[in-house]
């Protein structure tokens, strides 16, 4: 596998480098983006590589990111405000800048998942997947498959195949395999970008058209998950007076819940 594809890409894209003890700066590329727009998740991650860095705590826990305006590829900004470093948690806030304007504000816990203890309970198991040998690549057409696809291996499930204009539109939901192409174990940081890269659920009911800007985005991380594909659902319960959310949840190969996400977006359908 070429070292310009996937994961090895990824961990170049996201890379951070230290300006002074609470200042980064991050180079980022067109390779992930939706629309000629930088994807959330990756922009997020980007983030989350820097606030790993600078905080004593390294593993991501939670993440909220209210994006004010694009942020396009080119040199970012990272600056970083430390609210409070406890025991278990750290807690900051960071500001995405380009062209001297903040274009995301980040809020992020940070803790290290190798000390947490405490009880474990699932009132429910994860979503029930058909084997991944029948699953389905979206195929990839220029001007329409968003660019990232390149960098992810993505399986969806039979009824997830939203592309596709003759076919019953039951469900505002999507079940997909999630992975690296060369096979590398998916690190959390990775997680972050995976929860981010679901195409709108909302598509696979109302057809494939149109565009979902994110306006907040929220991410929970569980635990690091172990080798194997990840399982991802993402759906859309609610679209109220042109808003909508997005609940997105990703499981390991052994079956344990390692994030969750929720997003508000702005359905813009194209006019009649």
């Amino acid at each position: 596998m070429s070292q310009d594809i996937g994961y090895p890409k990824f961990l170049k894209d996201t890379s951070v480098k230290r300006k002074d003890e609470n200042t980064w700066e991050a180079e980022l590329t067109d390779d992930w983006n939706i629309g000629g727009v930088a994807n959330g998740g990756y922009s997020m991650a980007t983030a989350a590589r820097a606030l790993s860095e600078c905080l004593d705590h390294k593993d991501p826990l939670s993440i909220t990111g209210h994006y004010l305006s694009r942020v396009e590829s080119g040199k970012a900004i990272l600056e970083i405000e430390k609210l409070n470093i406890g025991r278990s948690v750290s807690t900051a806030l960071l500001r995405f800048i380009q062209g001297e304007e903040e274009r995301i504000r980040f809020t992020a816990c940070f803790t290290d998942f190798s000390k947490s203890k405490g009880d474990t309970l699932q009132e429910r198991g994860p979503p029930d997947f058909p084997p991944i040998e029948e699953c389905i690549k979206m195929p990839y057409k220029k001007g329409f498959t968003p660019v990232l696809e390149k960098q992810i291996d993505r399986r969806f499930t039979p009824k997830s195949d939203w592309w596709e204009e003759d076919r019953e539109r039951d469900r505002a939901c999507l079940d997909a395999y999630m992975s690296w192409p060369g096979g590398e174990p998916a690190d959390l940081f990775s997680v972050i970008f995976f929860l981010d890269t679901m195409s709108p659920p909302i598509f696979n009911r109302l057809g494939s058209r149109g565009w979902v800007p994110s306006i907040e985005l929220t991410l929970h991380l569980m635990q690091k998950p172990s080798p194997g594909p990840l399982k991802m659902r993402g759906k859309t319960d609610f679209v109220t007076s042109g808003f909508l959310e997005e609940d997105d949840e990703i499981w390991d190969s052994e079956d344990n819940l390692i994030g969750q996400a929720r997003q508000m977006a702005k359905l813009r359908l194209p006019k009649d």
